[in-house]
Order: structure tokens, then C-alpha cells, then sequence
């Protein structure tokens, strides 16, 4: 490809992603409400005591955690989020004593009683709020560009529309659009996570190919992973598929020296994002470890809370195969998880509004999801055939293989059918739709080429 070409694709591309993250940013305003937004809205007050009043210190936590008090809420959620809301609202003008009284949602009242109380924010508040979100998310749409531009190496012709087609199904996913969108944990979760992941294959890829891995790679993954965490605990899951990529990437083209060094490594940055995430969580200054086994003993709690408040819940084993298998493509979307929010009017209006609109993304109908969930089966089988994966080394992979099934691990222990847990599984199912359907064309090309000089002949 002359110089000319490559500033053309470059520039199509661009303009691609910049399409893709307009369109994420547009429909922000339009996104139902959540309950877990004024309270995130709430917290972010305590930007103002880490950063205006510099009182960090201030925001350390320690037993008891009375249920929705501050240091509940604190130990209980990621840092990055309420920081990016209070920045938001800073540069906007929205000082604190505009933010919904504690906790910001009582989810003990009903919407209408809530909104009495004034936990309803202001549309202007709403919107400053979701826009570090959505921002992170359209960030993260270029991420996964990326993501599949490094895994679709094997076949360059192919390499360029596996990644629009990879980006498409990610950012016109309704579920990733509606939670990347509001004023949640979601949108830096996945941006920070996808940017990890990256760093990981990148590193994994150059270790397979005999190239050197610069520092910077390493302080990447690092930073990536603490932010992942700082963002939302169940960042772990990418944390682990990350470090996990390097790791089995190293065993497949081994060499003892090699590994032992690699995996040294991998300690070193898994400790240094553990000391990162604390370092950005003031909830944990006091007492690093007790307070970890706190978090967890209130993670625990809550989701106990959660279980036997939802109806559906637990979940059974089949049901959670289930939902592996069907959330990414072929589960409507669902805006709440209390099932009495569909008789609350202002919600009804505003999940109406929002899917009547063309920014809630592809409605995908059954046949439609069917085919994409058949892709993405085709596309995991794919990856384990040299002449139909992606990539030509096995560390591409074999990572990904394991990306997936550390995120499946996860989704089997988890016991409540909540739709946004299942966030972290869409990015990896739309790269094995691609690679499914990348599969097919190739496998087709080269039945094409094998049967042309007989047709010629002929």
C-alpha cells in the first residue's frame, strides 16, 4: 500500500471512529434513569473534599458501614467515577449543594417519593453527570477498533473491515449504549478495562514474535489495570483476563528463561495495580488489608440483600449458562432491574422516548441475534484453527479463549440476572462475531481460488 492509500484508510478510519463516538455522546441525554445515579451523582461531592479543600485524609473509611451511609457508599464503589462527575460538574458550574441528599436514591421509596425529596437531579445535573461516562465509553469504542485491527493481523486485506465490523456491533449495542451512558461505573470500567486488555495482547504478541517489550508497555498495563479496579471492583475480571493474555501467550512458544522472567513480571505489575488501585481509593488508606476484607465482606452483604430482594433470584446454573449465551445478542434490553419501575409514568416515558429514538442503538430482532450468536460460536471455534483464525501466532488466541472464559467463570457464580453484568462479556462476544464472519469469507476466498483455474480450464 503506497503513502497515498495509507493517509486515505487512515483518515476513513478516523472519521469511522469519530462517527462512532459522536453518535455514543448524542444520545446521552436521551438514557432512562437509573436509581444508582443520583446516588453516584451524591458521591461525587467528594471530589470537592479530595481536590478542592485537598483533604484527601478526609475520606477514609473504617467499621461499622451502616447500610447507604457515606462510608458504605465509599468502600462500596470505585473512585473514578464520582471524581469524573465532580470534575464535570466543577467545570460546569454545579457546586455541591446542587447534588441529591443522602444517598442520593432510597431505594426503601417509591419513584414518586424520591422525587419528592428532591433525589430526582436537575437536567442539567443529569446530563454534566453522564458525559465523563459516555465519554469513556466513545474512548472505549476506539479501544476495541484497535483491539481488532491487532487481532485480525492473519489476512491484511480483511484486517481493516473486521474492525469496523468489530466496533459496529460493540458501539451499537443497546445494553453497552443505555449503562456506558448514564452517570454510572460503567463507562470507565470498560474503557480502562478494553485499554488493559490491549496493552496485554500487544505485549503477548510481541513476546511471540521475538521483539522486545518496552518499559512503557509495562507502565501501561499497570496504570490501566489500577484505574480498571479504581473504576469498579468487578474490574478484576479484566485485570485477570489481562495478566492471564501475557501469561498463556508466553507458554506458547516456551522458553524457561523467558517465562520465569515473564512471570516475575506479571507479579511485579499485579501487586503495583493492587497498590495503584488503593492509592486511588482513599476508602482503603486505613488499614490497606482490613479494609479489603471489608470491601469484600460488604460486596458480600449487598449482593446477599440484592438476592433475596429480587424475585428471580438466585439464579440456577442452567440460567446463568443461559444468560452467557443469550445477553450479548439476543435479550432485549432491559433499563431496570426492580420490576416495579414499570409502573412509574416518568420511567415508562422515558424508556419509551429512548427507544423510539435512532441512538439506542440496533434493535436486533431474533433471527438477527440468532445469527450474530452463531457467529460468535463459530468465531471461538475459529480461533483454534490455524487457517481460519484472526492471527497467525497462538498467543492472539489463546488469550482471547481465556478473556472468555475468565469472564464466563464469573458470570456461573453470579447469582442475580441482571442485565449490566453482563457488560464486560460484549466486547469479547462481538470480537468472535467477527471472527466468525471473518472465518466464513476466508474459508469461501480460498475454496474460490482452489476452484477458479478449474472453472478457467474448463
Amino acid at each position: 500500500m503506497n503513502h497515498t492509500a495509507v493517509k486515505v484508510t487512515t483518515l476513513l478510519d478516523l472519521v469511522f471512529l469519530l462517527i462512532v463516538a459522536v453518535f455514543i455522546v448524542a444520545g446521552t441525554p436521551l438514557a432512562s434513569f437509573h436509581g444508582d445515579e443520583p446516588m453516584q451523582i451524591y458521591m461525587s461531592r467528594d471530589y470537592e473534599t479530595a481536590f478542592v479543600e485537598r483533604s484527601p485524609s478526609a475520606l477514609m473509611t473504617e467499621p461499622p458501614y451502616p447500610i447507604d451511609s457515606d462510608q458504605h457508599l465509599r468502600i462500596l464503589n470505585g473512585s473514578v467515577n464520582r471524581y469524573s462527575i465532580g470534575l464535570a460538574r466543577t467545570l460546569a458550574g454545579i457546586g455541591a449543594d446542587q447534588l441529591p441528599p443522602r444517598p442520593g436514591w432510597d431505594w426503601g421509596l417509591v419513584y414518586n417519593d424520591n422525587a419528592a425529596s428532591g433525589r430526582v437531579p436537575s437536567d442539567r445535573l443529569m446530563l454534566v453527570a453522564r458525559l465523563p461516562s459516555a465519554l469513556f465509553l466513545a474512548a472505549s469504542a476506539v479501544v476495541i477498533f484497535a483491539l481488532a485491527r491487532q487481532l485480525g493481523s492473519a489476512s491484511p486485506k480483511l484486517t481493516r473491515p473486521f474492525a469496523y465490523v468489530v466496533t459496529a456491533l460493540y458501539a451499537l449495542n443497546p445494553i453497552i449504549l443505555l449503562n456506558g451512558r448514564r452517570a454510572m461505573q460503567e463507562g470507565s470500567l470498560l474503557f480502562f478495562g478494553l485499554l488493559m486488555l490491549l496493552t496485554a495482547l500487544v505485549i503477548a504478541r510481541r513476546r511471540a514474535d521475538g521483539k522486545p517489550v518496552r518499559l512503557y508497555l509495562w507502565i501501561g498495563l499497570i496504570l490501566a489495570g489500577g484505574l480498571t479496579l479504581a473504576s469498579k471492583h468487578n474490574g478484576i475480571v479484566f485485570v485477570g483476563a489481562a495478566l492471564g493474555w501475557v501469561f498463556v501467550g508466553e507458554l506458547t512458544h516456551f522458553d524457561a528463561r523467558g517465562l520465569a522472567r515473564t512471570t516475575v513480571g506479571l507479579i511485579v505489575a499485579g501487586l503495583l495495580i493492587v497498590a495503584l488501585f488503593i492509592g486511588l481509593s482513599p476508602a482503603l488508606w486505613n488499614d490497606p488489608a482490613a479494609r479489603l476484607g471489608d470491601l469484600l465482606a460488604a460486596r458480600t452483604e449487598l449482593l446477599d440483600i440484592q438476592t433475596v430482594a429480587d424475585p428471580l433470584s438466585p439464579t440456577s446454573l442452567s440460567q446463568r449458562v443461559e444468560g452467557i449465551i443469550t445477553q450479548p445478542f439476543m435479550t432485549p434490553l432491559a433499563h431496570f432491574e426492580v420490576s416495579s419501575w414499570a409502573t412509574f409514568e416518568p420511567i415508562t416515558e422515558q424508556v419509551d422516548r429512548y427507544m423510539a429514538s435512532p441512538f439506542s442503538g440496533v434493535q436486533v430482532n431474533a433471527v438477527g441475534g440468532l445469527a450474530l450468536t452463531a457467529l460468535a460460536g463459530i468465531g471461538t471455534a475459529a480461533l483454534l484453527v490455524p487457517g481460519l483464525r484472526p492471527n497467525r501466532e497462538w498467543a492472539s488466541s489463546l488469550g482471547l479463549l481465556l478473556w472468555l472464559a475468565i469472564t464466563a467463570a464469573s458470570l456461573l457464580a453470579n447469582p442475580l440476572p441482571w442485565q449490566r453484568y453482563y457488560l464486560g462479556l460484549i466486547p469479547a462476544a462481538a470480537l468472535l462475531a467477527g471472527t466468525g464472519l471473518m472465518a466464513i469469507v476466508r474459508a469461501f476466498s480460498v475454496r474460490y481460488r482452489q476452484d477458479a483455474p478449474a472453472e478457467a480450464g474448463a
